[in-house]
């Protein structure tokens, strides 16, 4: 199942002469819940996702995931990035089982978690293949095949499928969400694109790029699995631009329509 995370009064500054990059982060997610972050490139986006993986301490306040402080990184919260990071050398099945190995399992373990993770994924036919002879979307699938083998109760996504073609990104917009909800697993992503964010949330944190803040967030009231060509989905869109634009006025900025 997936665990709640709290943003417990957090703010960040890169040194102790620099600007504040966020402030005043105080927030609550639901365990299972799936929230997007959105705002203009250098909003404190990314740092946050950061902070909530335990990569970054931040100079005031915490994380705490199901009530534990979180200090450090850890294969229950696994962060991934716009690039899949593989090791070039190995198959695709050795990068996706790369944090069972290291956690000690043997094959059989790795073999019953693994294999229905690439089938699931439409990747069983090319588990032995060398990862560099994949396309960039197979690529970001054995990345998420990765993250999810360690059976995260939280999921950190920074803009993973900005670089994928407009097909390849659609499909893993619907696939993940689908995964999630499935496991219980607990979701935070990065983007800048408005119909990614309404495809992928429960509720959407909209950020504040001068002030670094949550400035106003929205809930989406919307079925499972979205359909973006649907008049519900539209109508959510239109009113999360709006939100969005009413936002201009604290510092945000554009993102993709």
């Amino acid at each position: 199942m997936g665990a709640s995370i709290s943003l417990d009064h957090i703010s960040h500054g890169f040194s102790k002469s620099s600007a504040l990059t966020l402030r005043h982060i105080d927030e609550f997610i639901e365990a299972g819940e799936l929230v997007a972050l959105i705002g203009r490139s250098g909003c404190g986006k990314s740092t946050l996702l950061q902070i909530i993986a335990g990569l970054i301490k931040p100079t005031q306040g915490c994380t705490r995931i199901d009530g534990k402080q979180v200090i450090k990184p850890s294969a229950k919260w696994n962060l991934m990035f716009q690039k899949a990071s593989l090791y070039p050398w190995m198959t695709v099945k050795e990068n996706a089982a790369l944090g069972l190995n290291f956690a000690g399992l043997d094959k059989k373990q790795i073999d019953d978690r693994i294999d229905p993770l690439l089938s699931m994924l439409g990747l069983q036919d090319k588990k032995q293949q060398n990862v560099q002879r994949l396309s960039g979307g197979q690529q970001q699938r054995v990345a998420l095949a990765r993250s999810l083998a360690t059976e995260p109760e939280v999921l950190l996504l920074d803009e993973p499928f900005s670089a994928l073609d407009t097909f390849t990104r659609s499909a893993l917009q619907a696939e993940v969400p689908a995964i999630c909800k499935q496991r219980g697993i607990t979701l935070v992503t990065v983007t800048h694109d408005i119909d990614e964010a309404v495809a992928m949330a429960d509720r959407v944190f909209i950020m504040s790029q001068n002030r670094g803040e949550i400035v106003a967030q929205i809930s989406l009231d919307l079925a499972w699995p979205r359909q973006q060509s649907a008049a519900s989905f539209l109508a959510q869109r239109a009113e999360l631009m709006q939100r969005f634009a009413d936002t201009e006025n604290q510092g945000c900025g554009q993102v993709s329509a």
